[in-house]
């Protein structure tokens, strides 16, 4: 009895063990079969391989798979251009500084002066009337280098003579007069100004009621420099503004004949203007 269980326990394990190597035979086969293909796909065929003295062929252009796809193709966008430099480029330069002397004016001066003079009747030399004087002025900068305007003012001053026991003269002017104002540099505040027009003035003495005076073409010449304290904070972004700084220059009041009547001003002033833009 126990020996015919041990037989077909035998018998069972032999039949498993040979299915359990035909499985692996046919599983081998498989593998195998499915590696020479691949192989075979991987390796260039010798057919294909293009001939030493054949031209290459209709067939062997590439195919429409090969050509690169429409979304390969760099499009506009990712194609960098001189506008797409780094966005950083010129990030941390200063904006540009708009123009400060520009646009319609208005401004006025405040003066301090010395006068020679030269009268018909009285003595008026040699040495000049110290005093004070102003001047209105009003304008338009036509080009960034060249403003056109008007000046209306006038100054008084006061002298003694010594060869009359030091009695006090006093002299009094003024002028009309249209003026040109010239920039050398247009981002520099620095102008150069000159003008032409008429004017006159007289000269009395303590004692006397009569006045002798003088009259005809006016003419002037300036230097000016002007800072605009206040410009960046409140016109950042937008030309003129509120300018102050010195003055030096000169107004002439001309003799109509050698020997006649004249008036030389030289002055030092403070001149406050503001530049409305344009």
């Amino acid at each position: 009895m126990l020996g015919g269980e041990l037989r077909v326990r035998a018998r069972r394990f032999t039949t498993h063990r040979r299915a359990c190597v035909r499985t692996s035979a046919v599983a081998c086969a498989i593998a195998s079969s499915l590696a020479t293909l691949h192989a075979a796909d991987a390796a260039p065929a010798a057919d294909a391989a293009p001939a030493a003295d054949a031209a290459p062929a209709a067939d062997a252009a590439p195919a429409a798979d090969a050509v690169p796809a429409a979304d390969a193709v760099p499009t506009a966008d990712a194609v960098p251009t001189a506008d797409a430099a780094p966005a950083t480029r010129g990030a941390w330069r200063r904006p540009p500084v708009p123009p400060r002397i520009d646009g319609t004016y208005l401004g006025a001066v405040v003066l301090g002066a010395a006068t020679l003079a030269r009268v018909n009747t009285l003595d008026a030399g040699p040495s000049p009337f110290a005093g004070a004087g102003g001047h209105l002025r009003v304008g338009q900068m036509v080009l960034p280098w060249l403003g056109l305007g008007l000046s209306l003012g006038g100054s008084v001053g006061y002298r003694s003579e010594p060869d009359a026991g030091g009695i006090r003269q006093r002299l009094a002017m003024g002028q009309l007069l249209v003026e040109g104002t010239f920039l050398p540099v247009p981002k520099l505040p620095l102008s150069l100004r000159a003008g032409f027009g008429f004017g006159g003035g007289a000269v009395r003495q303590a004692g006397l009621t009569k006045r002798s005076g003088f009259g005809g073409a006016a003419f002037t010449a300036a230097l000016r420099y002007e800072w605009f304290p206040f410009a960046k904070r409140y016109r950042p972004d937008r030309g003129g503004g509120f300018g102050v700084g010195p003055e030096l220059g000169w107004i002439g009041a001309t003799p109509a004949a050698r020997g006649r009547p004249m008036a030389n001003v030289l002055y030092v002033a403070v001149a406050m203007t503001f530049y409305f833009g344009s």
